[in-house]
Parts: structure tokens; sequence; C-alpha cells
């Protein structure tokens, strides 16, 4: 009798691991992101699902790497800086979500543009007095997000945008929300630098670290997740390429910067990570070494560390 009980208990578990992997298997086929064309693009089911799932990625990479770099500094106890952050982050998307496009799964799927994810993944990280965590988000963003003062620059003295990466506010495709809710790519470098060094050692070094995980992890789930471009309902071709994970900016013209665009993941990826996350490294120290010293005249205390 015990032995047929243990056979039907093991029988039973079988079963049950057999259907927890053929979930599995079905939950990784509806994210998979298909062909351009595939009517899961249609609606905003997939978008949302392949959202969250960033990220929560994005957050937990953060979070682990940030434990395995982690000294014994604090950041200050003031809170008032994430719910500031957070209710930016609410108000962008209710923008954003108000229908900028004719297809609300494209609305979603562009929140997962990184300069969107890392809002509430430094929320989390200013409740949690993480300096290198919150030093990361700035790094993982300011590619992009530090040479929009290149283009206004060179806009205001040139009457052109040298590297182009603010372009896309010009497209006609463009929704006047999208300008609007922009704000966040002139502000947050400054922010994070404020924040992370006003009490004590901005940790480029270990914050790159975390940075370069999260880099990682965003660029597999977007090349795996989203194509890079898909029709929607009204049979309109809507460019995606989420977080560069096909191809640079459009508008980038340097040649060997674009050298394995749209190639197969195992070449591109690689490449483009290598740019990202030096560029991103290079750009973000800059301007910590910019901005702390005139931060110091406010009150800023810290300084940089690695």
């Amino acid at each position: 009798m015990p032995e047929a009980f243990h056979a039907a208990a093991l029988a039973d578990a079988r079963l049950a691991s057999l259907v927890w992997r053929g979930a599995d298997m079905d939950v990784l086929r509806f994210l998979a992101k298909g062909e351009k064309d595939d009517v899961k693009h249609q609606t905003p089911m997939h978008a949302v699902a392949c959202c969250i799932c960033l990220y929560i990625a994005i957050l937990l990479t953060g979070i682990c790497a940030d434990r395995l770099v982690a000294n014994e500094s604090r950041l200050g106890e003031a809170q008032w800086p994430a719910a500031v952050l957070v209710a930016y982050w609410c108000w962008m998307i209710f923008l954003r979500l108000r229908g900028e496009t004719s297809s609300t799964a494209m609305d979603v799927y562009q929140l997962m543009w990184s300069c969107n994810v890392v809002m509430p993944v430094t929320a989390i990280a200013i409740l949690l007095r993480r300096p290198a965590l919150l030093c990361a988000q700035g790094i993982f963003v300011a590619i992009d997000q530090v040479l929009w003062y290149v283009d206004w620059l060179g806009y205001l003295l040139f009457g052109k945008f040298p590297v182009k990466v603010i372009a896309y506010l010009f497209w006609p495709t463009t929704p006047p929300s999208r300008r609007i809710s922009s704000l966040h790519h002139v502000l947050f470098g400054p922010f994070v630098i404020w924040l992370g060094s006003r009490e004590c050692c901005l940790p480029l070094g270990r914050g790159f670290v975390v940075s370069l995980a999260q880099t990682i992890v965003c660029e597999v789930i977007c090349r795996y997740t989203t194509p890079l471009e898909v029709i929607d309902r009204n049979g309109a071709v809507c460019y995606m390429n989420l977080n560069l994970c096909y191809e640079a900016f459009r508008d980038v013209k340097v040649s060997w910067i674009r050298v394995f665009d749209r190639d197969i993941a195992i070449r591109y990826l690689p490449w483009m990570l290598w740019i990202w996350n030096a560029g991103n490294m290079g750009l973000f120290s800059m301007l910590a070494v910019i901005l702390v010293p005139f931060m110091r005249l406010f009150g800023v205390s810290g300084g940089i560390c690695f």
C-alpha cells in the first residue's frame, strides 16, 4: 500500500511538472515577438505583459547587482524626491495612454523605453537608500539624455541638431503629448547626480556594474518580445526598435556604429551593448564632473567615487 501511494504521488508530481513546463512554454510563446503582423500586436494584452516583464526584470536585476557591489554607504533619509518622481511618472503615463496613437498597444509598448523604466526603479532606490542602484539609473540612460544637451545647444547656436537624438520630437508622427512629457530627458541626469552626491559619494564604478547588468537584461527582453516594427489594426506600419534592440537611431549617420544594424541578435547585441555602456559611462561621468563642483555651492557635501 505505501509503495502504491508513493507511485501515485510520484506520478502526480511528474504530471504537475509537465503541466508547469507546458504553462512556462505557453507564456514564453506568448511573450515572443512573432511576426510584425501578428494579431497579438493589435491588442494591448501582449504589450502590457511585455512591459510588466521588463519593469520587474530591470528592478530585480538592479537590486541583485547592487547587493553584489554594495558597501556601507547610504543615501539620506529624505523620501520626497521619490514621491516627486513617481508623481511625474504617473502623469507621463496618463498623458501617453490617453490615445497618443491610433493603437493602444503601441502606446503601451513605448513605455518600455529605458528612460521610462528607470524612473520607478530610481524611486525604489531612493526608498531603499541605495546609492549604487540610484547612480546606475542615471548611467543607464546617459547616452541618450546627455546628448539632448548637445542637440539643443547645436540647435540654438547653429540651427541644427548635431547628434539628432531628439529629432524624433519633430517627426510628424510624434504626438504632442510625447513632446510635453519628455521633460525628464533634460532633468533626470542632474536629479540623480544631485541626489546621489548630496550626503554621500556618487559611486560611478559600482553604479556602472549595476547598469551594465540592467542593460543586458533590457536588450535581451526587448529583442525577444518586440519586433522592429508592427502593423496595427488599421494596417499602418509602426516603427518600434525599442531601446535600439535592432539598430541605432535612424537619424544617426555614423557608419561604424551602424555596421551590425538589423543583423542577427548574437552579432548585433554585443556590438550595441559595448557602445551603449561605454557611451553611458563616459557621458554620465562627464556630466557628474561638471555638475558636482557647481552643486557644492548649494550645499551638496558629497563627491564622486568608484
